[in-house]
């Protein structure tokens, strides 16, 4: 079986469009052939003992409108004002907004992500001001697959996965509590959510003791000739809960592993659309 190597953990920054149009513009105050997207952010926490914070500052999120011709089509900007945030602050399905704005109805083919800014700080008030790689200010491009269509009368929602155990890498052995920096590098999903659902539950030991801190990770095994892929990682909370949202329906298994005990796998975890999959593990002690 394979095992994670995480850098740190996996940040979930979540960007949730909810994107709501309607006919009767004098109900729904959004005007006539147009629809209303309301941007928010979560996240899941990264390990305990290592990080206080982690705050990235975004001056601008963008979607493009997919044209039928060559022509080149332009980004809509959703939000054009720095955004500064604590990704800490928001864990466990928790969402801030960032944006309200109305949309043309319309297909929807990408989003554009402006990171101007970054930075770690850690339990010991040790500070990482972290280099934004070339390209990712004047934009982070994601794909919107499949593409986002906005309908009269339809609500669609779109999350975007900020993944942090692969976009902050750890400079030293973490493992040994020494960090010497972060390389920086964003990688982002994005998520349907009227085509995804959620997974949570509890980890706790043999003695029915719930523990905090446990990485919960979420695969999907694909071919043979290729390696399962690592979807999403969320560590428990003070109560031994988790939550992992924007799960796009499908099978998967998972593994929940912490120090001083033996890694619990469960397999053939299914994910429905709209729904939550309640899946609760069981850490047995090392001898």
């Amino acid at each position: 079986m394979k095992k994670i190597g995480l850098a740190l953990t996996t940040i979930v920054l979540g960007i949730l469009l909810m994107v709501a149009c309607s006919d009767e513009s004098e109900t729904t105050g959004i005007t006539a052939g147009k629809g209303k997207v309301n941007v928010y952010l979560t996240d899941a926490p990264f390990p305990i003992g290592l990080v206080s914070q982690t705050i990235v500052t975004i001056d601008k999120v963008e979607i493009r409108k997919q044209e039928n011709d060559t022509t080149e089509a332009s980004f809509i900007p959703l939000m054009e004002d720095d955004f500064e945030v604590d990704l800490l602050s928001l864990s466990n399905g928790i969402t801030e907004q960032l944006a309200s704005v109305e949309l043309e109805a319309g297909t929807y083919d990408m989003m554009r992500l402006h990171v101007v800014d970054a930075e770690v700080i850690l339990t010991d008030q040790t500070v990482f001001d972290l280099k934004i790689p070339s390209g990712t200010s004047s934009g982070l491009k994601i794909k919107i697959e499949p593409a986002l269509t906005i309908n009269s009368g339809e609500t669609s929602d779109v999350l975007l996965d900020f993944d942090v155990s692969k976009s902050f890498v750890a400079k030293g052995n973490w493992k040994d509590g020494m960090i010497n920096g972060f390389n920086f590098k964003p990688v982002v999903r994005c998520v349907l959510l009227d085509r995804a659902g959620r997974i949570e539950g509890t980890v706790s030991d043999t003695s029915n003791v719930l523990l905090p801190n446990t990485a919960v990770n979420l695969w999907t095994e694909v071919s043979d000739m290729e390696e399962d892929s690592l979807i999403t990682t969320a560590f428990t909370n003070e109560m031994g809960g988790y939550k992992l949202i924007g799960i796009p329906e499908g099978t998967y298994y998972m593994i929940a592993e912490q120090d001083n005990f033996l890694t619990d796998t469960i397999w053939n975890v299914d994910v429905l659309k709209g729904q939550s999959t309640q899946i609760d593990f069981v850490l047995t002690p090392e001898q």
